[in-house]
């Protein structure tokens, strides 16, 4: 295994959203690997019936929380598009996740809380002992995010309420690309890094019927619930890092690359 180049020549399946899939892509060449991206997620604005009475009592909010950078942007274009300045909020804004936090700040929201372990699970619980939220809870959210959040902080007496601002769908040109790439054996190892990116990609696999093509490969999981949808669709999940990152999956890429004989 060449030490400089610990990926070379593996062809790793990026199935990420186009946004995400360049600096991923990237990462795998800059260790000497074959990115190999077909985006199977792409996210577009999602009218919620409910938009108008969100919008209505926007201000009532003691906390808005955001458990994605989409959950971000999307809920910004609605307050754009209906002329309420962000200035304007008195809430507090929490983030599931260091990423997130990130395009939080830099899109000038000031994050107040972030969970040390990055599933909404860990959040409801961590915000309940350590805020103890008085007030009504806001979730800008997509449509195939999970509602764990909702339900933990409306389980303990916080009313929160869920806003659907996006919608996630699987690009229809990227449907042909995968049958393509997986019919001529062009993949060496399957990267996830959300549970939407597995339900899109085995609904092309089942669709082609493909599964004896992808059930023996080694599928990178960014964390535990990706993991586990994986697993229920029985692929073979041999990466899976402590930390729910993009780099620490590739980290770990590595060194099942160097430990393996069959790639």
């Amino acid at each position: 295994m060449n030490g400089e180049k610990p990926l070379e020549g593996i062809k790793v399946l990026i199935t990420r959203g186009r946004e995400g899939a360049g600096d991923f892509g990237s990462l795998i060449e800059g260790y000497g690997g074959l990115p190999v991206v077909i985006p199977l997620l792409e996210f577009k604005p999602y009218d919620d019936p409910r938009k108008d009475s969100y919008l209505s009592s926007i201000h009532n909010y003691e906390w808005i929380v955001f458990t994605s950078k989409n959950g971000a942007d999307f809920f910004i274009d609605r307050l754009k598009e209906n002329d309420i300045p962000l200035s304007s909020l008195s809430a507090k804004f929490a983030a599931v996740g260091t990423k997130t936090e990130r395009y939080c700040e830099k899109r000038e929201l000031p994050v107040s809380f972030v969970p040390d372990d990055f599933t909404g699970d860990d959040f409801a619980r961590q915000f309940l002992s350590e805020k103890e939220p008085a007030g009504k809870v806001l979730v800008p959210k997509g449509n195939l995010a999970r509602d764990v959040i909702a339900k933990e902080l409306n389980g303990a007496g916080v009313h929160c309420d869920e806003w659907i601002v996006y919608e996630t769908i699987l690009p229809e040109e990227s449907i042909e690309k995968l049958k393509n790439v997986i019919e001529e054996r062009n993949v060496d190892i399957l990267t996830f890094t959300s549970s939407s990116t597995v339900h899109h990609f085995m609904k092309v696999i089942d669709t082609y019927s493909l599964q004896s093509a992808v059930l023996n490969l080694p599928a990178a999981c960014i964390g535990p619930l990706t993991r586990k949808t994986a697993e229920k669709y029985g692929l073979h999940v041999k990466i899976c890092p402590n930390t729910y990152t993009v780099d620490e999956m590739v980290s770990e890429m590595i060194q099942y690359a160097a430990a393996s004989d069959q790639l």
